[in-house]
C-alpha cells in the first residue's frame, strides 16, 4: 500500500500551543522517555509514573516535572490530570506493578484506562492521545492486540476525544520488539519461517513516532478517532529479520517451514531472549497478523520523512557491542524491583461477567453474601447494615479479614472497601490495601480487584496457600456469574 501522497494541508507543520498543558501516563517507558523531552521543548509537561525512584530523581529538562502517581487509584489519577488541558496515555501492564500480580495484563490494562477516563473527564481534558496497535482485518485478534483495541474503547468510554494511534513494531532504544529480532538474529545460525512470516507490516522509528503525537496532539477535532501510522516502507517479517542480520553483519540461514505454531515460536524466543518472558510471548502472539494500513491524513503527514527499518534499527544500535543502546528505564528498574521485593504487597484483578440489570454495588454485595457459602465449612462471611464484612473461621472466634466500605469513594459503579484488620492482614504497610469493584464498558464488565494487600502471613507460605486459595474462590466466582448471564 502506497502513502506517499501529500496533499497541501498535509505539508503544514502544526505548532502545539505554548500554553496547553500535557500529561504523560507512562512517561518514564520507552516511548514517554522519548516524547517527554521533545514536548517539554514545546509546551509544559507533567510526566506520570508508577515508579518511585524514577519520580524521586530531578527532572534535567526545562518544563518537565516528574509526579509518582498509582494509576490504580482513581483518587489519585483524578488529581494528578487537576489542572491539565490533555494527555498521552502510554501505559501498559506487561511489567510488574507488585511482588505478586494475580491478574491478566489485559485486565489490568481495562482497570487502569477506565480510572484515566474518568479521571479526563473529571478534569475537562480535551484530548487523550494512546499508541494502540495495527488491528487485523479478520477476525483472528492476538491477546494483546485486542487488549488494545479494548483500553481504546475504555478511554473513550466518558467522553473524552480520543486520539489512537495504531502503530506496528516501534523501533528504538528500550525496544522489546526490535530486542527480541538482534537476540533471534545473533544466537541463532538457522531461522524457521512459519507462512506467516511473510505478511507485511510497517514497523515505525521511535522518533516517527514521536512526531506523530506531536503533530496530532492539541488538534483534538481533527484526529478524532484510529489512525493507522507506520514508517518509511512496508515489508515482511522475514525481510526485518533479513535486514536485522545484515545490520549485524552475521550470515544466516532462513529456512520457510509450511507450519510453526506460534506456542513454539514463543518457547524458542523466550530462550533466546533475555526480555521478561510475558513480554516475549504477547509479542511473539502478535506478529504473525494480516494487517493492512488504512491511508489517513496522520499517516500523510510523517511519511515524507518517515525512517525505513533498517536505517532506524541502525541508528539504535551501539556500533561497538552490536546491541541496542541502553535502555533508559534500565538504571530504575533494579532500584523499583528491591521496592516491590520490601514492601511484599499483593495485587489481584479478575474480570467477570456482569448479569443483565446489575452493577458493581450488586456484585460487591453478592460476593461477600456468597463467600461463606463457597467457602463452607472452612470460614463464613458477615455483612452488616453499613456494608461492613467480615471474614471468620467457622468453629473458632477468629476474624480472618474485616473490610470497612468507603461510602465517600464509592458510586453504583464502583465500591471500595478498605481492608482494615484481621488475622490475614499486615496493616503496618506502605501502601492503601482495598477491595474495589468496577463496572466498565457501559456494563459489560466488573473488575474485582485486591490493590496493595499485605499479607501476615509469611511471604512463601502466603504464595502457596492463601494466594493459591483467593484464585480458586476467584474463578468459581466467575464461573457463577456467567452462568447467572447466560
Amino acid at each position: 500500500m502506497h502513502l506517499t501522497a501529500r496533499s497541501p494541508d498535509t505539508e503544514e507543520t502544526h505548532k502545539l500551543a505554548s500554553h496547553l498543558r500535557v500529561v504523560i501516563a507512562g512517561a518514564s517507558g520507552f516511548i514517554g522517555t522519548a516524547l517527554a523531552p521533545e514536548l517539554a521543548a514545546r509546551t509544559e509537561v507533567l510526566a506520570l509514573t508508577r515508579s518511585p525512584a524514577r519520580a524521586a530523581a530531578p527532572s534535567l529538562v526545562p518544563g518537565l516535572s516528574w509526579r509518582h502517581c498509582d494509576l490504580f487509584s482513581a483518587p489519585d489519577v483524578e488529581a494528578a490530570l487537576a489542572g491539565t488541558d490533555a494527555a498521552v496515555y502510554l501505559v501498559h501492564s506487561l511489567a510488574p506493578s507488585s511482588r505478586l500480580t494475580q491478574a491478566r495484563p489485559r485486565d489490568m490494562d481495562l482497570v487502569l484506562a477506565d480510572n484515566f477516563a474518568r479521571a479526563a473527564a473529571a478534569n475537562g481534558l480535551k484530548q487523550i492521545v494512546f499508541v494502540s496497535g495495527v488491528m487485523p482485518r479478520s477476525f483472528r485478534f492476538s491477546p494483546l492486540l485486542w487488549s488494545r483495541r479494548e483500553v481504546e474503547m475504555v478511554l473513550g468510554s466518558h467522553g473524552t476525544p480520543v486520539t489512537a494511534l495504531r502503530a506496528s513494531l516501534v523501533v528504538g532504544p528500550g525496544g522489546t520488539g526490535p530486542d527480541l529480532l538482534l537476540d533471534l538474529v545473533r544466537r541463532l545460525p538457522v531461522l524457521a519461517l512459519p507462512p506467516s512470516a511473510r505478511s507485511l507490516t510497517r514497523p515505525i522509528a521511535l522518533q516517527d513516532l514521536v512526531r506523530a503525537i506531536l503533530h496530532c496532539l492539541g488538534q483534538p477535532e481533527r484526529y478524532r478517532g484510529a489512525f493507522d501510522i507506520g514508517g518509511g516502507e512496508e515489508l515482511s517479517y522475514e525481510q526485518m529479520l533479513r535486514d536485522t542480520a545484515r545490520v549485524l553483519g552475521k550470515t544466516r540461514l532462513f529456512l520457510r517451514v509450511p507450519f510453526l505454531p506460534n506456542s513454539v515460536a514463543s518457547v524458542t524466543a523466550r530462550l533466546v531472549s533475555g526480555a521478561p518472558p510475558q513480554m516475549v510471548g504477547a509479542i511473539v502472539e502478535s506478529l504473525p497478523q494480516d494487517t493492512v494500513m488504512r491511508d489517513n491524513p496522520l499517516q500523510r503527514a510523517i511519511q515524507p520523512d518517515a525512517m525505513g527499518f533498517a536505517d532506524a534499527l541502525a541508528a539504535c544500535i551501539d556500533p561497538n557491542t552490536k546491541r541496542l543502546k541502553p535502555n533508559p528505564r534500565e538504571h530504575i528498574r533494579d532500584a523499583d524491583a528491591t521496592v516491590m521485593r520490601e514492601q511484599s504487597l499483593v495485587r489481584s484483578i479478575q474480570r467477570v461477567i456482569l448479569p443483565p440489570g446489575q452493577d458493581a454495588a450488586w456484585v460487591a454485595g453478592n460476593y461477600f453474601r456468597w463467600l461463606g457459602e463457597c467457602c463452607w465449612p472452612l470460614v463464613r462471611s458477615r455483612v452488616d447494615a453499613h456494608n461492613q464484612v467480615e471474614v471468620w473461621v467457622r468453629i473458632l472466634p477468629i476474624k480472618l479479614l474485616a473490610l470497612t466500605h468507603q461510602p465517600a469513594v464509592s458510586t453504583r459503579n464502583r465500591q471500595v472497601y478498605a481492608i482494615s484488620g484481621g488475622l490475614l492482614a499486615r496493616l503496618a504497610s506502605p501502601g492503601r490495601p482495598r477491595f474495589e469493584f468496577q463496572t466498565l464498558l457501559d456494563g459489560r464488565y466488573t473488575m474485582t480487584a485486591i490493590h496493595d494487600y499485605a499479607p501476615a502471613l509469611p511471604w512463601y507460605v502466603y504464595v502457596v496457600t492463601q494466594a493459591v486459595g483467593h484464585i480458586l474462590v476467584m474463578r468459581r466466582y466467575q464461573a457463577r456469574l456467567a452462568r447467572l448471564a447466560r
